[in-house]
């Protein structure tokens, strides 16, 4: 027995994505992970509370702090991070694949930044506590939900 051509065809669209979906789709990454981070961050502040006796208007300060650096970072650091990946997607010259969201130098960076999250969460109380861990996880993810803002503007 032999495939219908368009059943051939219909498969290879299937994994097929177009230069637009992909733009779309990482910037919905960065916005996912964006909030996530603030959410962890929320969860760090709880344990401030909990394990270092942490009061709320440190916490309120910290979490601020984080949120108007990481606004700051986002609108100007990150969106020229995120503008070049977006031009380099409409720049493919091959069919969009899932793994081309990123260029390959930038898994490696994402990487460090998993450790460098984990060395932060471990090493807290070295660095001033989960007060300080947590500003650096909120205005990181402020950060990443900001400059996503360029992935669904038209840069022409």
């Amino acid at each position: 027995m032999q495939i219908p051509q368009t059943w051939i065809n219909l498969n290879e669209r299937k994994h097929a994505l177009d230069k637009r979906n992909l733009i779309k789709l990482a910037g919905w990454l960065w916005v996912i992970i964006g909030f996530f981070l603030i959410y962890r961050a929320a969860l760090l502040y709880q344990l401030a509370i909990e394990e270092q006796n942490a009061a709320r208007l440190p916490i309120v300060f910290s979490l601020l702090a984080g949120l108007v650096i990481g606004t700051i970072k986002g609108k100007f650091v990150l969106s020229k991070t995120a503008l070049k990946n977006k031009l380099r997607i409409e720049s493919l010259t091959v069919s969009p694949k899932i793994h081309h969201i990123f260029a390959k130098p930038f898994y490696g960076f994402i990487a460090g930044m998993m450790l460098l999250g984990i060395a932060l969460r471990t090493f807290n109380e070295y660095i001033g506590g989960y007060l300080v861990v947590g500003a650096i996880y909120s205005g990181i993810g402020m950060a990443l939900v900001v400059s996503s803002l360029v992935y669904w503007k038209k840069h022409y």
